[in-house]
């Protein structure tokens, strides 16, 4: 299987992952891990953050996507409703 992103400036390079979101094969150059928190969910819905992440790969695109909703979420974080 050949990268995606590669392709689409007529480059050929094998791929060695796929994104977790779209599901675009990635070669290296192409491919960004990031931490993924894990949580666990206890009684009277208290959600809590367990120490170990979890991997997660992404392609650019959707690695800048999701960005988007964290930095959003970051914005409102101040104001009262």
């Amino acid at each position: 299987m050949h990268c995606y992103e590669c392709s689409l400036v007529n480059e050929s390079r094998e791929a060695v992952a796929i994104c977790h979101h779209c599901s675009a094969a990635l070669c290296e150059k192409h491919l960004y891990e990031v931490s993924d928190p894990v949580t666990e969910v206890y009684p009277l819905m208290r959600t809590v953050v367990l120490p170990k992440k979890a991997r997660l790969l992404l392609c650019g695109r959707c690695k800048t996507a999701l960005a988007q909703r964290q930095s959003r979420c970051e914005d409102w974080a101040g104001v009262e409703r």
